[in-house]
C-alpha cells in the first residue's frame, strides 16, 4: 500500500547524516522526492523556498531545533496544513508535549521502528 502520493516532496531536517540517508531511502522507495538539510534554520529556509508535502524534523539540532522550526513553519501560510513530524531521540512526556504545543502532526522517537513510522504516516495522511 502506498500511503503517500507518488512524487510527493519530503523535507528532512536532521544533523545525523546516516539517519538522513535512512529516511531518504524510506521515502524514495515510496516514490517521493526528498530534500535533506542539517538544522532547523535550513529547514525553514528550504520550506520557504519550496513548500514540501511532508516535513520531518529532528527535535534536537544545532542553530534551531525541530520544535522551533515547526513553530516557525506553522506560522507561514503554506505551513498551516502540511504534515510535520518531530522525529527525535528526546524522550519523555515533556518532549512529546513540546511537539504538540508547536502543532506537530505527530511525534516519533528514535530509534525508528519503520513499521511504526509507516503506520503513523498512514494515520496522519488519511486525515
Amino acid at each position: 500500500m502506498n500511503l503517500i502520493q507518488q512524487g510527493a516532496s519530503v523535507l528532512i531536517a536532521d544533523d545525523d547524516p546516516m539517519f538522513c540517508v535512512m529516511l531518504r531511502q524510506f521515502f524514495e522507495k515510496m516514490g517521493c522526492s526528498v530534500r535533506t538539510v542539517e538544522d532547523g534554520e535550513e529547514a525553514v529556509n528550504a520550506f520557504q523556498d519550496k513548500a514540501p508535502e511532508i516535513v520531518m524534523l529532528d527535535g534536537d539540532m544545532p542553530n534551531m531545533d525541530g520544535f522551533a522550526a515547526c513553530e516557525f513553519i506553522r506560522a507561514l501560510d503554506a505551513g498551516k496544513e502540511v504534515p510535520i513530524f518531530i522525529v527525535t531521540a528526546l524522550e519523555g512526556e515533556a518532549a512529546e508535549a513540546c511537539a504538540f504545543a508547536v502543532n506537530a502532526s505527530s511525534y516519533i522517537t528514535k530509534p525508528i521502528h519503520w513499521d511504526e513510522l509507516r503506520n503513523t504516516l498512514s494515520c496522519v495522511m488519511e486525515v
